[in-house]
């Protein structure tokens, strides 16, 4: 048996881990050891650990990590992330995990791998070598360095895993797990959604999801306003999806909230996963618009430089914070039938949809023996 140890913190990384998690509970090969914390525990962010629970999985520990009294700022997501990094601590000492499963570039995750790391517990980190625009390119970076081996979405962000002196030999390309939950993810009526969410998919329908970019702090309500402004100028029906607690949020939340349109801390995986099969776009700055859209070949309206120089198909448009640009690439996503019928044509490059497979057979069959002593892989 292997003792798998995994830490949700949002749901943007619940929605990559959900997969894994259902297949390691099937196998008895594996026990998972689950703590939740972050914005997960939160009721103005949808506490998304209900929807854990709901999806059948044992929680062992939660750790509170944010203060919903405390400022919104750089500042205080370093607070947040010593307090997950003092609690998981804990936990693992507690759980004596075999390997801990960690991902992508999110304070929960970074502070568990880096514990983990220091208490010579093996770590496998789930997409590392992409490239972001703003402070969780820095952190993404950092984990793989504090991880053992790697299980990247792409070719692409191998060969970078590789050039920052990564071993090749704990290096497997898998896809993103996310594109497994949009494609194994059950079917509900349309009559019965929209009626849920008082929509008419037959006319023009985008999801918006908006996060601070933290380097960019102190223009998130600058940001936001501008494409609040296309939404409402193009009266076109949009749900919208409060943002994550990264600095800067705030702001962004406030103004949702007085806009008008329909918003959500959160949604199940059920219902957003088929409001997104009946989206006729998705326009923010959420990675969902870079991994996911081509899956269901749909545009992406890509807003700023949150997820600058990553790798994407060609059915997203970048433009920048000004809502002129986005209302062109609006305009285009949604009325420009030959760039709509090529986006039906496109491949994604984060893969089919059997990441978690390849994951968790990976974890079953790779031998832990002598990875912790990492040594700067030269060529």
């Amino acid at each position: 048996m292997r003792k798998v140890f995994v830490l949700v913190e949002r749901r943007a990384d619940y929605s990559r881990y959900k997969p894994i998690l259902e297949k390691l509970k099937a196998d008895p090969f594996f026990e998972t050891y689950l703590v939740v914390t972050g914005i997960c525990l939160l009721d103005i962010h949808g506490k998304d650990i209900n929807y854990i629970e709901n999806d059948g999985f044992k929680i062992n520990a939660t750790i509170p990590m944010f203060d919903p009294a405390a400022e919104d700022n750089g500042a205080e997501m370093v607070r947040s992330m010593s307090r997950v990094l003092t609690g998981v601590v804990d936990e693992l000492e507690k759980a004596k995990p075999d390997v801990v499963l960690s991902g992508f570039d999110i304070g929960g995750n970074f502070a568990v791998t880096i514990a983990a790391a220091h208490m010579n517990i093996p770590v496998a980190h789930i997409q590392g070598g992409e490239v972001t625009g703003s402070i969780d390119e820095s952190i993404r970076h950092a984990m793989s360095k504090f991880s053992h081996i790697h299980f990247p979405a792409t070719e692409d962000a191998r060969n970078r895993l590789i050039k920052i002196g990564e071993n090749p030999e704990d290096i497997y390309v898998v896809g993103c797990p996310s594109i497994d939950v949009l494609v194994n993810t059950p079917y509900i009526d349309k009559k019965s959604l929209e009626k849920k969410y008082d929509l008419d998919f037959s006319k023009p329908f985008v999801i918006m999801i908006q996060h601070p970019v933290t380097t960019e702090a102190k223009s998130s309500l600058d940001q936001i306003k501008e494409t609040i402004a296309v939404i409402k100028r193009m009266d076109i029906q949009a749900i919208v999806l409060l943002p994550n607690n990264d600095a800067g949020h705030s702001k962004i939340i406030d103004e949702i909230k007085k806009s008008g349109i329909n918003w959500y801390p959160s949604l199940s995986t059920n219902d957003f996963v088929n409001l997104y099969r009946n989206a006729w776009a998705l326009v923010g700055n959420s990675s969902s618009g870079i991994h996911e859209t081509s899956t269901f070949k749909i545009p992406a309206v890509n807003i700023g430089n949150r997820q600058k120089g990553r790798e994407r198909a060609a059915n997203v448009i970048d433009v920048p914070n000004n809502a002129d640009a986005i209302e062109q690439g609006l305009k285009k996503a949604l009325f420009d039938e030959e760039f709509r019928s090529f986006v039906k044509t496109i491949k994604n490059p984060y893969g089919i949809g059997d990441s978690a497979e390849k994951i968790v057979k990976i974890l079953k069959e790779v031998s832990l023996e002598g990875k912790i002593q990492k040594v700067f892989y030269e060529g």
